[in-house]
């Protein structure tokens, strides 16, 4: 099946027209290609390799499941023992190399060093990533044969292949973003490309996430300006609910924009380049809430007016992960009982006669009781596939953001056929 791409959105770090793609960043070689790790036919790609020229600024945020996968297990390790320096990312799909025990830890560890002996580098400066079908032990000769043709690749050219398509699962789309940003005179550069569609919730990171970017940085700076980043993006987008064992988001910063070292979490520098990145990372959690399986509508959940973040951060979630709400929206139903019901069991105290509902720019519900609407015409302001939901729980300065989707029958026929 032909796939459309989903570009970047637009936002305030952008500066000028930028392609999002990682082989474009200065100092970056990307390949895809197809090991038969999907299927035994020459598509699609389920091998990817991201290099940098050089050694780089790394950074990486990872599931909070205590049943993580190897490759988890290793991206751990070796951003230790490299004190933040990394050269590669190798990422293959198909096989999430989970619940593998020791065999699997030892074939993550050895899809490192296959890697590092092709792009001529330490182990450790090289992080691993795996997606796919769970307890499956990965075909480690197709691998060694597809690293060995990945490395050559990018040996002789900066690009081969779709990065993107390379990763994905049960995406139905690529997902890339892109922005740029001026630091210290010079045009810095920061790429994606994200695959995430099924067991999306928000406990990091949702998805496998790879970034580049030439910015010049010190590894423990970008490692938090990734951590905040992460809770406010990646962290506020669900589609049911399931954590990964595989989740995992790596940033590589090449250095080659050539701008002072950012070396401080704080001041313009660093403040321009966390804006950067923070477009690149929200614009991705927002694709892959529109690429939940089954979705029909991609669903923006704002809450305000709560005493702090925290509580509308945890009432949006509520609303988000109910199946009630996201099945009402999937039938273009506007249900305000199952929206402030759920708002209401969040945990969270609020008064019921301070707050509203807006959904696709209707009230539908203010001050404790429904407001006057017309349902038929509320019905078909959904229709559209962006969805707006707006709940306002009194006058304080929390607010939060959450993506999601519906739910449909395309989700359970989805995952009623996927073997884990």
């Amino acid at each position: 099946m032909a796939t459309k791409k989903i570009s970047a959105t637009k936002s305030p770090a952008l500066s000028g027209a930028w392609d999002g793609l990682i082989h474009n960043v200065p100092g970056f070689r990307t390949a895809s290609l197809h090991c038969g790790l999907k299927t035994a036919k020459e598509e699609p790609p389920d091998l990817a390799l991201v290099v940098c020229e050089e050694p780089a600024s790394a950074a990486g945020c990872f599931t909070r499941n205590r049943v993580c996968a190897a490759p988890v297990s290793v991206c751990r390790q070796h951003l230790k023992k490299s004190r933040g320096v990394a050269r590669a990312l190798i990422i293959n799909a198909g096989n999430a190399n989970a619940c593998t025990g020791e065999q699997g830890m030892a074939d993550a560890l050895k899809m490192a060093e296959l890697t590092a002996t092709g792009v001529a580098c330490a182990a450790e400066q090289v992080l691993v990533f795996s997606t796919g079908i769970i307890g499956h032990k990965l075909p480690m000769e197709k691998v060694t044969t597809g690293i060995a043709r990945a490395t050559q690749f990018v040996r002789e050219k900066p690009c081969i292949g779709d990065f993107a398509r390379g990763i994905m699962t049960t995406d139905l789309v690529p997902k890339t973003a892109g922005a740029k940003c001026i630091i210290d005179k010079k045009m810095v550069s920061v790429a994606s490309a994200c695959k995430g569609s099924g067991m999306i919730a928000p406990n990091m990171a949702t998805l496998l996430g790879f970034v580049a970017t030439d910015v010049k940085i010190v590894p423990a700076v970008l490692q938090k300006c990734l951590s905040e980043i992460v809770d406010d993006t990646f962290n506020c987008v669900t589609v049911d609910g399931d954590t990964s064992t595989n989740d995992s988001i790596a940033v590589l910063a090449s250095g080659r924009a050539g701008n002072r070292t950012i070396s401080k979490s704080s001041g313009g520098d660093y403040e321009a380049f966390r804006a950067a990145l923070h477009a690149v990372c929200d614009s991705l959690a927002r694709q892959v809430a529109a690429d939940g399986e089954g979705a029909t509508h991609t669903v923006t959940v704002y809450v305000g007016g709560t005493k702090n973040d925290a509580d509308a951060k945890k009432i949006a979630r509520t609303i988000a992960e109910s199946p009630l709400v996201k099945t009402a929206i999937a039938g273009n139903d506007p249900n305000w009982g199952r929206i402030v019901a759920a708002a209401g069991r969040s945990g969270v105290v609020f008064n019921p006669l301070d707050t509203s509902l807006t959904l696709n720019g209707i009230e539908l519900f203010r001050n404790a009781e429904p407001a006057a609407f017309d349902k038929a015409a509320a019905s078909a302001a959904l229709k559209p596939r962006d969805t707006s939901l707006v709940l306002l729980v009194g006058d304080g300065p929390g607010h939060a953001k959450f993506y999601t989707c519906d739910l449909t029958h395309g989700y359970i026929t989805i995952n009623a056929d996927y073997h884990t």
